[in-house]
């Protein structure tokens, strides 16, 4: 839509108001907690997509009234320690990071170690955005995209509040070591990218409406989880297959009214 320029759409098609490419964001994916235990956790076993889920801290899934948030996210452990992780792994200050103390640390601990993986309710923000990179091209020529967006508080407060489940989880379980991350400010790109043509009822701060087409071109239709208000704390497959399900369904019944739109 930003490479649309015409005569006609000066910003793109459906980018009058100046709102395709905003209210980017990603799933904030980020501050893991690592533990180490006293004993062996058959981390080997697994496969890749194999672990628990704790949905208990997930958006409304509890009582908010003692937080200053709004959402929340999912602690996720998973039991696929391989080789390379394992190399990967901290030392929890207990060795350096090489040698032959490192080699015998990681011998005894790869397998005494886990890490969580949170993720967590990222909100809209206007002011992260996508835009026409002004001097990166592609083997085409064509700009490609530049991304200009951040973590903010909101996001920041669930990490924190997360990190603190996620201890306690491991600590229940028997840890004898506890690392916190960082809370993580900074925002690129990911497989769970949302926003960019908004949905909502207001054209000038939104993209398409309901139905997912275009509020200024009446006969574009915009699938994909770009039409995104918020993430929640969960994958957005479904989401966007429901809300490609629901455009499909309103072209299908008004075919000949958006033919001749």
């Amino acid at each position: 839509l930003l490479l649309s320029k015409s005569g006609d759409f000066p910003n793109g098609l459906a980018n009058n108001s100046g709102q395709v490419g905003r209210h980017y964001f990603s799933h904030h994916q980020g501050a893991p907690v690592t533990a180490l235990f006293p004993h062996n956790l058959h981390n080997w076993y697994g496969l890749p997509a194999q672990g628990v889920a704790i949905d208990n801290w997930a958006d409304d899934n509890f009582d908010h009234s003692d937080v200053d948030f709004i959402g929340g996210g999912n602690l996720w452990v998973h039991t696929n320690r391989r080789p390379m992780s394992a190399a990967r792994m901290s030392t929890f200050g207990k060795a350096p990071g090489w040698g032959s103390d490192w080699k015998a640390f990681i011998m005894q601990n790869a397998d005494r170690t886990n890490s969580s993986y949170i993720q967590k309710t990222t909100l809209p923000y206007e002011s992260n955005y996508l835009d026409l990179d002004p001097t990166v091209k592609d083997r085409l020529g064509v700009p490609v995209i530049r991304i200009t967006a951040e973590y903010k508080e909101n996001e920041l407060k669930i990490a924190a509040f997360t990190q603190d489940k996620m201890e306690q989880w491991f600590r229940e379980a028997g840890a004898v070591e506890i690392l916190r991350s960082g809370l993580g400010r900074s925002m690129g790109p990911s497989t769970h990218a949302y926003g960019g043509t908004r949905m909502g009822n207001n054209p000038r701060t939104n993209v398409v409406d309901s139905t997912g087409f275009a509020h200024e071109v009446p006969n574009l239709g915009v699938l994909g989880a770009s039409v995104m208000g918020t993430s929640g704390a969960r994958n957005p497959t479904l989401t966007a297959q429901a809300l490609a399900w629901r455009t499909a369904e309103h072209l299908a019944q008004n075919w000949r009214r958006i033919a001749d739109a």
